[in-house]
């Protein structure tokens, strides 16, 4: 009787045991699964602050280039009330930055000088060879007639290899570039969106050394880097307001006289990142104060990769002030 009652008490003991094994086992699970849980809302809670940060930005800029007037500084017309289109970074509303890029000082997809193209392109590690192909497949990609290029590609070309046939029109963004055939192999072009971050697909005419990149500056008929530089150091003391100028520091480089702008374009490239978001969000805007529905337009909108090719991307100033624009007089008095 007596072994009996121990083996009863030893299988209680056991199934005990296993029974707080298997509660502590759940216990585990369940707090692990609301830790998850609790991190996923965490990040989801971050993530949505992160957006709405960057809406009140994005909304701040728009009416911001909607209702201030442009000058040689940018948006305002002084250069401490100005905000600056040369890509460089500002705080935004919260721990979000912002960059404004004149469409005017990028190298043009739409009005295409086959030198400055070649040359960027140069600067980018292509090869002269590979230069001239890439001239011609773009040429012929947006180009109206079907007739091939020496070194290009019409639709039999793109029907051969199972790829979507070219539109014969301007491109929307600079990312359709990779849909042309030989422009998506060349990783140099890619490579922290170097080729993307230069050029524009907006349709504006002139060129403004004020707002372009040193890439765009140096690959001006006759420039070279070391001019580039001396270009931005003069600009960053004040703005270039006419070619005389202009050459005076940069020497006879550049395009002629009729396509050297220096005041802002009515289309700008809006970029916004967030150190809470593993990407960036780009916006290509143009003015339309004529229109019925809104006085700006969204020409397209991307989700794309961070970059850290940005000057003092670290260090963002915050975005200046608003002035106060002149009360218009009453014409009754």
């Amino acid at each position: 009787m007596i072994a009996a009652v121990h083996r009863q008490r030893g299988f209680v003991l056991v199934l005990t045991l296993w029974l707080l094994a298997i509660i502590t086992i759940g216990a585990s699970y369940f707090a692990e699964r609301v830790a998850t849980s609790v991190e996923s809302a965490r990040k989801s809670q971050e993530l949505t602050q992160a957006l709405i940060d960057m809406s009140n930005t994005r909304a701040e800029i728009l009416f911001r280039y909607c209702t201030t007037p442009l000058s040689v500084y940018g948006i305002g017309v002084t250069k401490e009330s100005a905000i600056t289109l040369d890509n460089r970074p500002y705080l935004g509303s919260g721990t979000d930055t912002v960059r404004l890029q004149d469409s005017r000082g990028l190298v043009s997809l739409t009005i295409v000088r086959p030198e400055m193209l070649l040359r960027l392109l140069g600067q980018l590690g292509i090869s002269a060879e590979d230069r001239d192909t890439l001239l011609d497949t773009f040429n012929d990609y947006t180009d109206t007639d079907d007739n091939r290029r020496l070194n290009g590609a019409e639709a039999a070309e793109y029907r051969a290899r199972g790829l979507p046939l070219p539109p014969n029109d301007w491109l929307v963004t600079p990312w359709q570039l990779q849909n042309i055939i030989g422009w998506r192999e060349k990783a140099a072009l890619w490579k922290d969106q170097r080729l993307p971050e230069i050029v524009s697909a907006a349709h504006v005419i002139g060129f403004n050394p004020n707002s372009a990149p040193r890439e765009a500056l140096a690959a001006m008929p006759g420039s070279s880097p070391e001019i580039a530089d001396r270009v931005i150091q003069r600009r960053a003391v004040a703005p270039f307001v006419d070619l005389p100028q202009f050459i005076s520091v940069a020497g006879q480089v550049g395009l002629d006289a009729d396509s050297m702008l220096f005041f802002p374009a009515d289309n700008i490239r809006l970029t916004q990142e967030s150190d809470r978001i593993p990407w960036s969000l780009r916006y290509q805007i143009s003015l339309t104060p004529q229109a019925e529905h809104s006085p700006w337009r969204i020409d397209y909108y991307i989700k794309t990769g961070l970059t850290s090719s940005v000057p003092n991307a670290n260090k963002p100033d915050p975005l200046p002030a608003r002035v106060a624009l002149p009360t218009p007089a009453d014409p009754a008095l």
